[in-house]
């Protein structure tokens, strides 16, 4: 069950992703708002079940378990690990540089604004969390666990994952005109803050991926 806490973290972590939260917040900006959020979650879903489905799916494979197989799996975690390090010390760096979302977010609003559901079922498959996501797969393959163990460490990853825009969505369905204004200032919050909160959320999971795939390493 440690590898379902992980992942529930994960999920946590990915529920707080700055990118994902300001498409979302445009989305319901569209015309047909509420059918573009519903399609954007449907989107997200069917990404994580091919992403989980295939997770497990490749970690029954035997050779990823003994020699060069176990090693390279947990090379690949290792490896991975340090580039979402080097990405955080990088957006770190920048984090204090001038940002304004108002540019941005209104040719984006302008373009989204004709947007259909196929459309935004498809943005919903992009701005999943990959980094996170990417993560989740690495760690089930690396601790390969049984179906009933995989099932519920995508429906936990797929509820905490979607916790923050699904508030969203329930905000915005129940006070639209209340939560357009204040959805509009979280979003340019957002924007600016969200260099840092890259950096910070790409640290503890890359350190952690190290660290994991080196016990693995030393341990074996």
């Amino acid at each position: 069950m440690s590898v379902v806490i992980t992942i529930a973290l994960l999920g946590l972590l990915a529920s707080v992703s700055p990118s994902t939260i300001i498409v979302f917040i445009l989305l319901l900006d569209t015309i047909r708002a509420r059918v573009n959020a519903t399609a954007f979650l449907i989107g997200w879903s069917i990404s994580l079940v091919i992403v989980f489905t295939a997770s497990y799916a490749v970690g029954g494979a035997d050779t990823l378990h003994y020699g060069s197989g176990d090693m390279a799996v947990k090379a690949v975690e290792i490896l991975l690990g340090a580039a979402l390090v080097v990405a955080a010390a990088r957006q770190w760096k920048h984090r204090n540089e001038p940002r304004t979302g108002s540019g941005l977010t209104k040719r984006f609003t302008a373009h989204l604004r004709q947007l259909h559901p196929w459309e935004a079922a498809t943005v919903g498959v992009i701005e999943q969390p990959w980094t996170l996501t990417i993560a989740a797969a690495v760690l089930l393959v690396r601790h390969h666990a049984a179906l009933r163990i995989v099932v519920f460490a995508f429906l936990v990853f797929s509820l905490l994952s979607t916790a923050t825009i699904g508030l969203i969505f329930l905000y915005f369905a129940r006070r639209p005109g209340e939560a357009e204004v204040h959805l509009s200032d979280l979003r340019d919050r957002l924007v600016k803050a969200g260099p840092a909160v890259f950096a910070i959320v790409s640290l503890v999971v890359g350190v952690y991926l190290i660290a994991d795939g080196v016990i693995g390493i030393v341990g074996s």
